[in-house]
């Protein structure tokens, strides 16, 4: 049986003014210039301008997205950072 919902992690941007994201889990933030969206592989972070959702679906966890991309972050995965925070301390007592 094949498992429903996001997969992998994939991004296409086209001429800066079309991008399409699988491996969405959840869009938490969405404005004209800034999109924070969860994902398969952490936080994904997304500025510009004039940004409109053309498409999306997150029982497959795809999102297309028109408009200026001019910027694309991940946050810093923070259950990753104290688990090497912990290790480290652990090391140095």
């Amino acid at each position: 049986m094949e498992e429903k919902g996001p997969g992998k992690h994939i991004l296409s941007l086209q001429d800066r003014e079309l991008l399409e994201i699988s491996g969405v889990t959840n869009v938490d933030k969405f404005t004209e210039s800034e999109i924070l969206l969860d994902t398969v592989r952490g936080t994904l972070s997304i500025k510009g301008e004039k940004m409109h959702m053309k498409q999306l679906n997150l029982e497959v966890g795809n999102i297309t997205i028109e408009g200026l991309i001019k910027q694309l972050t991940y946050a810093e995965d923070v259950k990753e950072r104290e688990k090497a925070r912990g290790l480290l301390q652990k090391l140095l007592k």
